[in-house]
């Protein structure tokens, strides 16, 4: 097997893998200690995996073959995959909540710009992509804020009796893992294609790596983002079971229909935005501080990535080595 393959292979599976351990899918069933942190996770880990595997392919082609204007060579996924690697070390090194998506996006931009300046993106395609970004968490926020009256005053109607409150948070409880698994299948298939695009088109069999980024993202999901699924869910705003059923029920749908369109989203930002909504349609305080990060980081990490990709070019180019 080339040397530039196996590189990309490792990078792009270390990319899965930190997709994987940043993943906080199941975060709001976490925070309605119904189930164990083990089982959550490892349901998780196994729809991002089937997610990854047979729903991915529409987010790849967006991102390797129609956000650039021309065809990539092993070489150019090389740079592309390691400039989203060093940006998200760079992250974790600072603490940031970083956005792969953004970073996949970036990188892709940066190198398309070296190649063949403005030629080089289809600028277009780009403003679908940053159209989705936009665009998604506005509609978690609505969503959710939407979701939330609905479902609580459809509850209040034909859920009654004096164990009205337990049944509510069992049927709640129910609901919620289904759509959690809905959102973990749609973002499997949405977030493993920022490592896969750049490595399916070198590949005599694309469906094996698929099944080697989703492996990626299922392992760092079980070992490390465990952490992240306690600690997400309750962060920006405390959520009852029927709130927290009405966020995940908008987040999922939002993938789905994001990932079925073939744009490249972040969860993150869609469920950041839609806990925000849950916390208007409920009166109740929002941790903004924890928000003004999330978005500068968002802002920082499109530019930077670029910038990174962007260098490596300059860098390799003056070595004649691209």
């Amino acid at each position: 097997m080339d040397l530039l393959l196996v590189l990309l292979i490792v990078m792009a599976l270390y990319v899965a893998w930190s997709v994987g351990a940043n993943d906080e899918t199941m975060a709001l069933i976490a925070g309605l200690n119904m189930y164990s942190i083990s089982l959550i996770v490892a349901i998780g880990a196994i729809l991002d995996l089937l997610g990854a595997v047979t729903f991915s392919y529409k987010v790849e082609e967006t991102l390797g073959e129609r956000l650039l204007s021309f065809n990539l060579t092993i070489a150019d996924a090389l740079i592309i995959v390691f400039a989203i690697a060093s940006w998200l070390l760079v992250a974790s090194l600072k603490g940031w909540p970083v956005s792969t998506t953004h970073s996949a996006v970036g990188a892709a931009i940066g190198l398309g710009l070296y190649k063949a300046g403005i030629m080089g993106v289809n600028w277009s395609v780009l403003g679908e992509v940053v159209g989705g970004w936009v665009l998604s968490p506005v509609l978690g926020l609505v969503g959710a804020y939407a979701a939330i009256l609905l479902l609580h005053r459809a509850a209040g109607r034909t859920i009654r009796g004096f164990d009205r409150e337990f049944k509510v948070r069992r049927l709640s409880g129910w609901l919620l893992f289904l759509w959690a698994g809905v959102t973990a299948f749609s973002r499997g298939a949405n977030d493993v294609a920022n490592a896969t695009a750049f490595l399916t088109p070198f590949s005599s069999s694309p469906d094996l790596m698929r099944l080697l980024g989703g492996a990626g993202m299922a392992v760092g999901l079980y070992m490390i983002g465990r952490r992240v699924v306690k600690n997400v869910g309750l962060e920006l705003v405390e959520l009852d079971p029927l709130t927290a059923l009405g966020v995940q029920l908008v987040v999922a749908l939002i993938l789905l229909v994001g990932t079925y369109m073939g744009l490249p989203l972040s969860g993150t930002h869609i469920l950041v935005s839609a806990i925000i909504g849950a916390g208007l349609a409920k009166r109740v305080w929002v941790n903004t501080s924890n928000l003004k990060e999330i978005v500068a980081t968002w802002v920082a990490t499109f530019p930077g990535a670029a910038v990174i990709a962007y260098v490596v070019c300059v860098v390799l180019g003056g070595m004649a080595l691209i």
